[in-house]
């Protein structure tokens, strides 16, 4: 959950030649291809504001209100129902169109406060994945406790042997691309105790203890409010736990948990479900059965990928995580999935 919205490298480049050049338009003039592009956000905001992990801000307001106008204007917005009739064939349309929808993880308060209003203002669907165990939280998540140890470690050199061994040098590497190599770490399934990876990061790094915050994550008033503005609530399990780094009785828990608390709180019943973290080593094939055991009607990753109708499993609809996406990246990377269904460069 590492990155920030810094914009470089030679994908940005390719980007910036392909626009310039006119291939993206040209790509844009083609026919649709038939197929789902599913946007997977997090915070939207300025990294810069905030202490704790910059991986999770997929965009500013400005840029988020540009990109839902963008796609509204060039593409096709779907609501989560109007997407999952497109998955398990049950859509009467017969049109061919490049179907979007966007989707946001963890619940922060700005989702409420930001992205919220610029969703409705455009007339456009998302849909929230809420963890239940931090809704209405001051609650600091692993990855940004992570994050802000890092962030202050006193020991720029240290080693960390749980669950593997990993040397980290921020002084050589910076600060994005060590915490990225540690949150990876983390995301391993063999990690099966969360304290301990933690508790050895901060006596490795000798960073300081996170101060406490304000609220958040949006409550449950605010998300009543959402579900009656247009909004769709799914759950994100209850503790955000990486799901194959517990036992199958355990992620039972975890799923059939959450969307108990989402109907009583919401009264109505929570039909998909974000896997945490969503890299292909977060869950298994036991994670997807159980899934569908829970009452979920679809499950989402988000290790990028491409969802076609009869192609794609319904407890493996593949998102595309937003993170430092610049204007002309943005644009191309739609153009072509566009036409192509592949979400590149």
């Amino acid at each position: 959950m590492a990155g920030g919205l810094t914009f470089g490298g030679k994908r940005e480049l390719l980007a910036r030649g392909l626009l310039w050049s006119g291939a993206s338009f040209l790509l844009s003039r083609l026919p649709a291809r038939d197929s789902l592009l599913v946007l997977n956000y997090h915070r939207i905001g300025n990294a810069e504001d905030d202490l704790f992990d910059p991986g999770v801000f997929s965009a500013t307001a400005e840029q988020f209100d540009n990109q839902i106008a963008y796609l509204k204007r060039r593409l096709s917005l779907v609501t989560l129902d109007e997407a999952l009739a497109f998955l398990d064939g049950t859509i009467k349309e017969t049109t061919r169109r490049c179907r979007v929808l966007i989707t946001f993880d963890d619940g922060y308060l700005d989702n409420y406060e930001i992205a919220y209003p610029i969703l409705r203002s455009h007339g456009a669907q998302g849909v929230f994945f809420l963890a239940t165990s931090m809704v209405g939280s001051c609650e600091l998540p692993w990855w940004d406790r992570i994050a802000y140890l890092v962030k202050t470690a006193r020991r720029r050199q240290f080693s960390l042997r749980y669950p593997a061994e990993l040397s980290i040098d921020i002084d050589k590497n910076g600060l994005t691309k060590s915490l990225t190599a540690i949150l990876k770490l983390y995301k391993r399934p063999d990690n099966s105790n969360s304290e301990q990876f933690i508790r050895e990061l901060a006596e490795a790094g000798e960073g300081e203890e996170p101060p406490g915050t304000l609220r958040r994550f949006l409550n449950w008033d605010e998300a009543r409010e959402m579900t009656g503005g247009g909004m769709a609530i799914g759950s994100h399990t209850h503790s955000h736990t990486v799901l194959s780094q517990l036992d199958p009785e355990r992620q039972y828990e975890e799923l059939s948990k959450s969307r108990a608390i989402i109907k009583k709180h919401l009264g109505a019943d929570a039909d998909t479900i974000a896997y945490p973290v969503g890299r292909k080593s977060s869950f298994t094939s036991r994670t997807q059965i159980l899934a569908r055991d829970a009452g979920y009607r679809a499950a989402f990753s988000s290790y990028g990928g491409t969802n076609v109708r009869g192609k794609t499993s319904p407890y493996n609809v593949k998102r595309i995580k937003m993170v430092g996406q610049s204007w002309s990246r943005f644009r191309v990377r739609t153009a072509v999935f566009r036409s192509t269904s592949s979400y590149c460069p």
